[in-house]
C-alpha cells in the first residue's frame, strides 16, 4: 500500500493541496457540522477522491463565478479586482519567483471565499426546498440529480474554455520568446 501512496503524494503540488484538497475537506466538514449533510464514508481512499473532487468544484466556482463578479464590483469607480496582463504576469514571475507564490496564495483565498459562499447558497437552497416541500412543490427534489449534473456540466464547460484560453496565451508567449531569440541570433 505504501508503494501505491508514495508516488501519489509526491505528485501533489502545494497548489493542488491548498486549492483542491484543503477546500474540499473544509467544505465537507462545514457541510456536516453546519448543515447536517454527510458525504464521506469510512473508506479513506474514497474520501480523498471526494474531498479532491469537491475542492476542484469549489475552485472552479471561484474561478468561473466569484472572480468575474468581483471584477465587476466597483468601489469609487475602480474595480474591486485589478489584474495584470498575462504577458506581464509571465515576465514578472520569471524575474521574481515570489510573484507565482503570491498568485497561488491569491487563488487559495478565492477558493476559500468560494467555499464559504457555496455553503451559504446551499443553506439558502435548503430553506427554499423546505418551503417548497411545505407547499407540495417537489420538482427540485424529484430532479435533484439532473439539476446537479447540469450545473456541473456548465461549470466544467466554462472552466475548460477558460483553461484553454490560458494554455493558448502561454503557447503564444513561448513562441514569441523563441522567435525573438532566433531574431537576436541572426
Amino acid at each position: 500500500m505504501e508503494e501505491l501512496i508514495k508516488p501519489i503524494v509526491e505528485r501533489i503540488s502545494s497548489y493542488n493541496l491548498f486549492n483542491n484538497l484543503f477546500p474540499g475537506i473544509l467544505f465537507c466538514y462545514l457541510l456536516k457540522t453546519m448543515l447536517g449533510i454527510v458525504v464521506v464514508s469510512d473508506n479513506w481512499i474514497e474520501n480523498l477522491v471526494i474531498y479532491y473532487f469537491v475542492g476542484i468544484v469549489i475552485s472552479r466556482v471561484g474561478s468561473i463565478v466569484i472572480e468575474p463578479i468581483m471584477k465587476k464590483i466597483k468601489i469609487r469607480k475602480n474595480p474591486l479586482l485589478q489584474f495584470s496582463s498575462y504577458s506581464d504576469y509571465g515576465r514578472a514571475s520569471k524575474e521574481e519567483p515570489l510573484v507565482a507564490t503570491l498568485s497561488e496564495t491569491n487563488n487559495t483565498y478565492r477558493t476559500l471565499l468560494s467555499c464559504f459562499i457555496c455553503i451559504f447558497v446551499l443553506k439558502i437552497c435548503i430553506v427554499i426546498n423546505e418551503i417548497c416541500v411545505g407547499a407540495n412543490v417537489t420538482f427540485f427534489q424529484d430532479n435533484i440529480e439532473w439539476v446537479i449534473l447540469l450545473l456541473l456540466i456548465l461549470l466544467f464547460s466554462f472552466s475548460y474554455v477558460k483553461q484553454t484560453s490560458y494554455v493558448s496565451k502561454r503557447v503564444k508567449s513561448v513562441i514569441k520568446r523563441i522567435e525573438a531569440k532566433k531574431s537576436e541570433a541572426q
